[in-house]
């Protein structure tokens, strides 16, 4: 047989761990690591910089009041109450008093109307519940509310959930007064219906929902003196925590659950078909679950999932999920607490990219650099705060980044037997950026061997000029991994072909 080429898409469904390597799908990942994946192209993520000093201590939660035209980027800590001034990049103090929560204190919050004006509120479930109004420092919110673990904002109503004492009570406040906690039309229910502590609370359009372990409550505003009605919803799961939730734009609620990723559809609650679920629910540290983060990134179709993973104590790995494709790929983002949105006010300059213009992911005109778009926040438990930036490094740490293949055999080339040998000869690759090493494994991922290091530029070679990688190696089977470990470096790919002969079959 003569030397055969196969040429090999390029990933559009996610990575693959449920099955040997063998049997993925060729536009499927064995794994993958700090990848996009735009446009059918292999991506290395864009890096992050600084936003401002440190917290000097965890960073609890991070969010935005918006006041018509100005904003109010704020994060939490254990003790700290800090806001962000985006003109002069300081963080300064609004606490009236130190917090008293520790690292498993979740920070929740919700964004009330008081006196006509929108204010934030948020708790740690341990100190009282505390308000924002953009001026000054912050304040305990009056009328002596309960304290909370969770809440939110809905229908002139501040929601409270898992009141101390009563893990299992939903508390609001009167219409529109989220200081009047006794009359009016205050009140509160038990969820009894299950013995769970409720998770979490959110809002699902027109209702709010209440998660518990094994399920979820659906709530709705009534005209009756009851104010509230809820309906449980035997789902047999729910979020494993209040910042593990998110609305998407199909009407759905998409959540992180103990045994994996969910979507709820107001009433069943059945998991996304994605093969990485195993890796989550033999994965998810159980101890240190409730610090599940996540946010949405509406300009990708993606939500972004930060849990344990392992003996992780931090939520530091990170699962995108894309809502159109139900595909799923990640990051890592070691040390990471929390994620958070903020407004980018000021459109990204020259001046402000990090490393040298070849080294950059992100297309100049890209929405992610552009004024009045969301960026996001990341916060970490040594205190630093980062955003999203346009270079290739995490605040001017290295990121690893690699994509690696399923394991090709004979019937990837139209052998019936994939216990044939074959008879390895080179990789072609079409790659931009600024470098990548590629390596190939016959052990599926164990042992790995370099075939070479590219030196790449800012534009894809010629169809007819691609890089070339040499090896010799006989085997049945062979995955091939493309990565990049060094400062300033990125790399995108659009497609790469193996060229191989066969041989003998295995006796």
């Amino acid at each position: 047989m003569p030397i055969a080429k196969l040429n090999i898409p390029l990933p559009s469904k996610g990575v693959v761990v449920d099955r040997p390597g063998e049997f993925i799908d060729s536009r499927s990942a064995a794994n993958n690591e700090n990848l996009r994946f735009n446009l059918a192209v292999i991506d290395s993520r864009p890096g992050t910089s600084e936003l401002g000093s440190t917290l000097s201590e965890r960073v609890q939660r991070i969010f935005e009041l918006e006041l018509g035209s100005t904003t109010h980027l704020i994060r939490v800590g254990t003790t700290k109450v800090e806001q962000y001034n985006k003109a002069t990049d300081v963080w300064a103090d609004i606490a009236n008093a130190a917090l008293t929560g520790a690292g498993q204190d979740q920070v929740d919050f919700a964004f009330p109307l008081l006196s006509g004006s929108k204010i934030v509120t948020f708790t740690n479930g341990i100190d009282n519940i505390r308000k924002y109004t953009g001026a000054g420092n912050d304040a305990d919110l009056g009328g002596s509310p309960p304290v909370a673990k969770y809440m939110v904002a809905f229908g002139g109503h501040l929601v409270l959930a898992h009141i101390t004492n009563f893990p299992f009570r939903v508390q609001w406040s009167d219409t529109g007064l989220p200081e009047t906690w006794a009359g009016g039309n205050s009140g509160s229910v038990d969820l009894l219906e299950d013995p769970e502590d409720i998770t979490a609370i959110s809002v699902y359009g027109n209702f709010i929902t209440v998660h518990k372990r094994n399920s979820i409550y659906v709530g709705q505003l009534v005209t009756t003196s009851a104010v509230f009605r809820f309906d449980r919803k035997a789902t047999g799961i729910g979020a494993i925590g209040p910042k593990a939730i998110q609305n998407i734009v199909t009407g759905d609620q998409v959540f992180m659950a103990a045994d994996g990723i969910h979507i709820f559809n107001g009433i069943t609650a059945p998991l996304i078909p994605s093969t990485i679920q195993e890796e989550i629910r033999d994965g998810l540290n159980p101890t240190h679950a409730g610090k599940a983060d996540s946010i949405i990134k509406e300009e990708v179709d993606e939500v972004w999932f930060a849990v344990p993973i392992g003996s992780q104590t931090e939520p530091e790995t990170v699962y995108k999920f894309n809502y159109r494709t139900n595909q799923i790929y990640k990051d890592s983002r070691p040390n990471l607490t929390t994620m958070g949105l903020y407004l980018n006010t000021v459109e990204d300059t020259w001046d402000d990219v990090v490393g040298t213009w070849d080294a950059q992911t992100d297309r100049w005109n890209s929405i992610q650099l552009l004024a009045n778009n969301p960026v996001v926040a990341f916060g970490f438990s040594d205190g630093v705060t980062t955003r999203d930036g346009i270079g290739s490094d995490d605040n001017g740490v290295a990121v690893t980044a690699q994509f690696e293949t399923k394991d090709f055999t004979a019937q990837d080339y139209g052998i019936v037997n994939f216990g044939t040998f074959m008879r390895w000869e080179s990789i072609q690759l079409w790659a931009k950026g600024t470098d990548v090493t590629v390596q190939y494994s016959t052990d599926s991922g164990i042992g790995w061997n370099t075939i070479d290091s590219f030196s790449l530029s800012s534009d894809y070679p010629a169809d007819d000029a691609p890089f070339i990688g040499y090896f010799d190696v006989v085997s049945t089977k062979i995955r091939f991994r493309f990565r990049k470990t060094g400062l300033a470096q990125t790399f995108a790919i659009k497609k790469y072909y193996i060229e191989a002969l066969s041989r003998e079959e295995r006796r």
